[in-house]
């Protein structure tokens, strides 16, 4: 159990927030690790459960569902061995992941910033905390509006405001804008890091199952968030000593000597506010960088298409068998029109035998004249001339078949 610095007021405020948030997440981040991945402990208990299953439903796959490839082989036992590593070996994991977190920012910070950015001797929190204390000692030498001697012809007074905001107001929230942007964003950045590592033991277990694959997703994506957060806060808080540090060592130097710097005030909030805000918008954007699904695609064209960009009718080439698979819109609508075809079909070919059988005689009949239909009503129907009109008894057919 390591004792992390206790906050004091003073001339060393800002570094000794800035160690105990370091010795925070140094805190969190590896012994958190390890309480999580020690024999007995409920997260080991859930890691051998997860791998059982994975175990058990390999073999009932390999007993009665089709047979995994040698891929599929493979890269179900690259999953275990990862698993493995991330979840129950502290010097690998330690290697792999946790200093690559926490100490590459720092490397990637020296090796890609200009070398006039690290012009100083001192560690980037030394480097704030001088800043911090140069801001406290403007504040309290004041600008001199009232009582310092007038600097290349500019006239002082108590009359004279540049903006609604006094003196010590704009001081007293450049102060505060600065020291907040500086601890609110290592706050956000390093507790991040330091959470997601503490619980690897349990994101590694998602790695098994198809359906928990995106927490493990998740969990890399916001490591590599703080990677680079880390990196741009770092190159922020640089680019704003930069700024900072010779802007107040020449207003310190000017109100040595007795002159009156009324823009000072003005200039320290301008400055510390639009730094502060530019390191949460950086947070947000890399946030947006790192939890991002994917580039942007087109769908492929089919070979054969018109490269020319300025035909707008492009045809596919004939020996090309483009198959485009029609939507479920369009295959409901083919039915419907099929079925309707069906039907017309069907009444129009009912009318016609309709008008053969039925109404075909008619219509002859009424086109003929009336005289010769009369007559072909007259004469009697063929095969009915000699036929009997009255039935017949049996007393008739014994009366016929008795010998005369």
């Amino acid at each position: 159990m390591m004792a992390c610095p206790a906050i004091l007021t003073g001339d060393r405020f800002l570094l000794r927030v800035i160690e105990h948030i370091d010795c925070q997440a140094q805190f969190l981040g590896s012994y958190g690790y390890q309480a999580l991945s020690q024999p007995g402990s409920l997260a080991s208990n859930i890691m051998t459960g997860l791998l059982t299953l994975f175990v058990a439903l390999f073999a009932l796959r390999l007993l009665f569902g089709p047979t995994p490839g040698a891929r599929d082989v493979i890269y179900d036992l690259l999953k275990v061995g990862i698993v493995l590593t991330l979840a129950f070996s502290w010097p690998a994991f330690r290697t792999v992941v946790h200093d690559v977190v926490v100490d590459g920012p720092a490397e990637v910070v020296t090796a890609v910033v200009s070398p006039s950015l690290n012009q100083e001797n001192g560690r980037l929190a030394v480097r704030l905390q001088q800043a911090d204390a140069a801001i406290v000692q403007l504040t309290e030498m004041g600008t001199g509006r009232n009582t310092g001697a007038a600097l290349e012809g500019s006239t002082t007074g108590a009359s004279f405001a540049g903006t609604s905001l006094q003196d010590d107001t704009a001081f007293g929230y450049g102060r505060m804008f600065y020291l907040s942007g500086i601890m609110g964003s290592l706050v956000i950045i390093r507790i991040i890091a330091a959470l997601l590592l503490a619980l690897a033991p349990l994101a590694a277990g998602m790695l098994l199952f198809e359906a928990t694959r995106g927490l493990f997703a998740g969990w890399i994506k916001g490591l590599t968030l703080s990677m680079l957060g880390s990196i741009a806060i770092s190159v922020v808080l640089l680019i704003e000593l930069s700024i900072l540090e010779p802007w107040l060592a020449d207003a310190t130097r000017v109100r040595e000597l007795g002159y009156a710097i009324p823009s000072a005030p003005i200039e320290l909030f301008a400055i510390s506010a639009a730094f502060a805000v530019a390191q949460l918008a950086m947070i947000w954007l890399l946030a947006k960088v790192a939890f991002a699904r994917g580039w942007i695609s087109l769908p492929a064209r089919p070979r054969g298409w018109q490269t020319n960009p300025f035909d707008s009718y492009r045809m596919p080439s004939p020996n090309v068998d483009v198959q485009i698979r029609p939507s479920r819109a369009q295959l409901i609508a083919d039915n419907v029109e099929t079925i309707m075809r069906r039907e017309e079909y069907r009444d129009a070919s009912r009318t016609s035998i309709r008008s053969i059988t039925g109404d075909g005689p008619n219509r002859q009949d009424s086109a003929k004249p009336a005289a010769q239909n009369a007559a072909e009503q007259q004469a009697p129907r063929l095969g009915s001339s000699f036929r009997r009109t009255v039935k017949r008894n049996r007393f008739d057919i014994m009366r016929k078949d008795r010998p005369s």
